[in-house]
Protein backbone atom coordinates (compact mmCIF):
# COMPACT_ATOMS: atom_id res chain seq x y z
CA UNK A 1 0.00 0.00 0.00
CA UNK A 2 1.36 3.40 -1.00
CA UNK A 3 1.90 6.25 1.46
CA UNK A 4 -1.03 8.13 -0.09
CA UNK A 5 -3.32 5.13 0.39
CA UNK A 6 -2.21 4.78 4.01
CA UNK A 7 -3.00 8.44 4.63
CA UNK A 8 -6.40 8.08 2.97
CA UNK A 9 -7.17 5.02 5.10
CA UNK A 10 -6.19 6.87 8.27
CA UNK A 11 -8.28 9.88 7.32
CA UNK A 12 -11.27 7.68 6.58
CA UNK A 13 -10.85 5.86 9.90
CA UNK A 14 -10.67 9.19 11.74
CA UNK A 15 -13.76 10.39 9.88
CA UNK A 16 -15.71 7.26 10.84
CA UNK A 17 -14.62 7.56 14.48
CA UNK A 18 -15.62 11.24 14.55
CA UNK A 19 -18.98 10.43 12.97
CA UNK A 20 -19.63 7.77 15.61
CA UNK A 21 -18.85 10.30 18.36
CA UNK A 22 -21.29 12.75 16.77
CA UNK A 23 -24.00 10.06 16.60
CA UNK A 24 -23.44 9.06 20.23
CA UNK A 25 -23.66 12.66 21.42
CA UNK A 26 -26.69 13.35 19.24
CA UNK A 27 -28.54 10.32 20.57
CA UNK A 28 -27.89 11.45 24.14
CA UNK A 29 -28.90 15.07 23.53
CA UNK A 30 -32.01 14.31 21.47
CA UNK A 31 -33.12 11.72 24.00
CA UNK A 32 -32.54 14.05 26.95
CA UNK A 33 -34.03 17.24 25.53
CA UNK A 34 -36.16 16.35 22.54
CA UNK A 35 -36.01 17.82 19.07
CA UNK A 36 -36.92 21.50 19.44
CA UNK A 37 -34.87 22.35 22.54
CA UNK A 38 -31.43 21.58 21.17
CA UNK A 39 -29.14 22.94 18.50
CA UNK A 40 -26.28 21.44 16.54
CA UNK A 41 -24.00 23.80 18.47
CA UNK A 42 -24.78 21.91 21.68
CA UNK A 43 -24.01 18.56 20.08
CA UNK A 44 -20.78 19.95 18.65
CA UNK A 45 -19.71 21.18 22.10
CA UNK A 46 -20.25 17.73 23.59
CA UNK A 47 -18.02 16.19 20.97
CA UNK A 48 -15.47 18.99 21.14
CA UNK A 49 -15.72 19.99 17.50
CA UNK A 50 -17.09 22.90 15.50
CA UNK A 51 -20.62 22.94 14.18
CA UNK A 52 -19.26 23.08 10.63
CA UNK A 53 -17.71 19.66 11.18
CA UNK A 54 -21.14 18.19 11.89
CA UNK A 55 -22.33 19.59 8.57
CA UNK A 56 -19.48 17.75 6.85
CA UNK A 57 -21.13 14.51 8.02
CA UNK A 58 -24.84 15.37 8.11
CA UNK A 59 -26.79 17.76 5.91
CA UNK A 60 -29.15 19.07 8.60
CA UNK A 61 -30.39 18.70 12.15
CA UNK A 62 -33.15 16.43 10.83
CA UNK A 63 -30.65 14.26 8.97
CA UNK A 64 -28.58 13.85 12.15
CA UNK A 65 -31.65 13.01 14.20
CA UNK A 66 -32.83 10.36 11.73
CA UNK A 67 -29.33 8.86 11.60
CA UNK A 68 -28.87 8.85 15.38
CA UNK A 69 -32.34 8.03 16.67
CA UNK A 70 -33.79 5.83 13.95
CA UNK A 71 -31.07 4.36 11.73
CA UNK A 72 -28.42 3.78 14.40
CA UNK A 73 -30.88 2.93 17.17
CA UNK A 74 -32.83 0.46 15.04
CA UNK A 75 -29.60 -1.32 14.20
CA UNK A 76 -28.81 -1.64 17.92
CA UNK A 77 -32.34 -2.89 18.57
CA UNK A 78 -32.08 -5.47 15.79
CA UNK A 79 -28.82 -6.75 17.26
CA UNK A 80 -30.33 -6.89 20.76
CA UNK A 81 -33.34 -8.80 19.47
CA UNK A 82 -31.04 -11.25 17.71
CA UNK A 83 -29.17 -11.73 20.98
CA UNK A 84 -32.36 -12.61 22.84
CA UNK A 85 -33.46 -14.95 20.07
CA UNK A 86 -30.12 -16.80 20.21
CA UNK A 87 -30.46 -17.66 23.89
CA UNK A 88 -31.13 -21.30 24.90
CA UNK A 89 -34.69 -20.66 26.07
CA UNK A 90 -38.09 -21.72 24.87
CA UNK A 91 -40.05 -19.46 22.54
CA UNK A 92 -42.46 -18.24 25.21
CA UNK A 93 -39.61 -17.06 27.44
CA UNK A 94 -37.94 -15.34 24.49
CA UNK A 95 -41.14 -13.52 23.52
CA UNK A 96 -41.56 -12.36 27.10
CA UNK A 97 -38.03 -10.92 27.13
CA UNK A 98 -38.54 -9.33 23.73
CA UNK A 99 -41.80 -7.71 24.81
CA UNK A 100 -40.28 -6.33 28.00
CA UNK A 101 -37.38 -4.88 26.06
CA UNK A 102 -39.48 -3.37 23.28
CA UNK A 103 -41.92 -1.55 25.56
CA UNK A 104 -39.18 -0.14 27.74
CA UNK A 105 -38.84 3.65 27.82
CA UNK A 106 -35.32 3.36 26.50
CA UNK A 107 -36.53 2.08 23.16
CA UNK A 108 -40.07 3.16 22.48
CA UNK A 109 -41.28 6.07 24.57
CA UNK A 110 -38.43 8.47 23.95
CA UNK A 111 -38.11 7.62 20.28
CA UNK A 112 -41.85 7.79 19.78
CA UNK A 113 -41.84 11.29 21.23
CA UNK A 114 -39.04 12.31 18.89
CA UNK A 115 -40.77 10.73 15.91
CA UNK A 116 -44.00 12.62 16.53
CA UNK A 117 -42.10 15.85 17.12
CA UNK A 118 -40.85 15.72 13.54
CA UNK A 119 -44.41 16.02 12.30
CA UNK A 120 -44.63 16.70 8.59
CA UNK A 121 -41.23 18.31 8.31
CA UNK A 122 -40.07 18.11 4.66
CA UNK A 123 -36.45 17.98 5.84
CA UNK A 124 -37.22 15.02 8.10
CA UNK A 125 -39.05 13.19 5.32
CA UNK A 126 -36.11 13.81 3.01
CA UNK A 127 -33.69 12.42 5.60
CA UNK A 128 -35.90 9.37 6.17
CA UNK A 129 -36.11 8.72 2.44
CA UNK A 130 -32.36 9.02 2.00
CA UNK A 131 -31.71 6.50 4.78
CA UNK A 132 -34.63 4.23 3.97
CA UNK A 133 -32.41 1.43 2.67
CA UNK A 134 -30.50 0.97 5.92
CA UNK A 135 -33.61 1.49 8.06
CA UNK A 136 -35.58 -1.06 6.02
CA UNK A 137 -32.78 -3.63 6.22
CA UNK A 138 -32.61 -3.41 10.01
CA UNK A 139 -36.40 -3.53 10.20
CA UNK A 140 -36.30 -6.70 8.09
CA UNK A 141 -33.74 -8.28 10.44
CA UNK A 142 -35.94 -7.29 13.37
CA UNK A 143 -39.12 -8.82 11.93
CA UNK A 144 -37.36 -11.92 10.58
CA UNK A 145 -35.86 -12.60 14.01
CA UNK A 146 -39.25 -12.29 15.72
CA UNK A 147 -40.75 -14.58 13.09
CA UNK A 148 -38.01 -17.14 13.75
CA UNK A 149 -38.88 -17.18 17.46
CA UNK A 150 -42.53 -17.77 16.60
CA UNK A 151 -41.52 -20.57 14.22
CA UNK A 152 -39.45 -22.07 17.03
CA UNK A 153 -42.56 -22.10 19.18
CA UNK A 154 -44.54 -23.86 16.47
CA UNK A 155 -41.84 -26.46 15.92
CA UNK A 156 -41.51 -27.16 19.64
CA UNK A 157 -45.27 -27.51 20.06
CA UNK A 158 -45.62 -24.39 22.23
CA UNK A 159 -47.64 -22.39 19.69
CA UNK A 160 -50.61 -23.19 17.52
CA UNK A 161 -50.12 -24.47 14.00
CA UNK A 162 -53.46 -23.13 12.71
CA UNK A 163 -52.41 -19.48 13.03
CA UNK A 164 -49.94 -18.22 10.47
CA UNK A 165 -46.62 -16.89 11.67
CA UNK A 166 -47.36 -13.62 9.87
CA UNK A 167 -50.57 -13.17 11.87
CA UNK A 168 -48.81 -13.94 15.15
CA UNK A 169 -46.08 -11.46 14.24
CA UNK A 170 -48.53 -8.67 13.35
CA UNK A 171 -50.44 -9.23 16.58
CA UNK A 172 -47.25 -9.12 18.65
CA UNK A 173 -46.03 -5.91 17.01
CA UNK A 174 -49.49 -4.35 17.43
CA UNK A 175 -49.38 -5.23 21.12
CA UNK A 176 -45.99 -3.55 21.49
CA UNK A 177 -47.13 -0.47 19.61
CA UNK A 178 -50.28 -0.21 21.70
CA UNK A 179 -48.21 -0.07 24.88
CA UNK A 180 -45.82 2.56 23.54
CA UNK A 181 -48.61 4.81 22.23
CA UNK A 182 -50.57 4.45 25.47
CA UNK A 183 -47.53 5.48 27.50
CA UNK A 184 -46.78 8.32 25.12
CA UNK A 185 -50.28 9.81 25.20
CA UNK A 186 -51.40 9.11 28.76
CA UNK A 187 -48.28 8.81 30.85
CA UNK A 188 -47.17 5.63 32.56
CA UNK A 189 -49.52 2.71 32.26
CA UNK A 190 -50.81 0.90 35.32
CA UNK A 191 -48.46 -1.58 36.89
CA UNK A 192 -49.07 -5.09 35.64
CA UNK A 193 -51.12 -4.12 32.60
CA UNK A 194 -48.45 -4.90 29.98
CA UNK A 195 -47.77 -8.28 31.59
CA UNK A 196 -51.48 -9.09 31.62
CA UNK A 197 -51.88 -8.21 27.96
CA UNK A 198 -48.84 -10.27 27.04
CA UNK A 199 -50.32 -13.20 28.96
CA UNK A 200 -53.54 -12.89 26.94
CA UNK A 201 -51.53 -12.85 23.70
CA UNK A 202 -49.45 -15.87 24.68
CA UNK A 203 -52.56 -17.77 25.75
CA UNK A 204 -54.13 -16.99 22.39
CA UNK A 205 -51.26 -18.43 20.36
CA UNK A 206 -50.48 -21.32 22.73
CA UNK A 207 -51.05 -24.85 21.49
CA UNK A 208 -53.79 -26.62 23.42
CA UNK A 209 -51.39 -28.97 25.16
CA UNK A 210 -49.08 -26.09 26.09
CA UNK A 211 -51.98 -23.93 27.27
CA UNK A 212 -53.29 -26.60 29.62
CA UNK A 213 -49.92 -27.46 31.14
Amino acid sequence: MSVDNVHRSLREKQRQERQELILQAAEQVFTEKGYYDISLDEIARRVGIGTATIYSHFSSKEDLMVAAIFERALKKVALHVQGIAAQPQNAREKLTQLFQFLISDEFFLRRAQLFYSLGNSPEAQKALNERQGSISENARIFSDTLAAVLEQGKTSGEFRQDITTATMLKAFISLVRAQSVKDLLAGNYEDGSPAELLSVYLSGIAAKTAATE
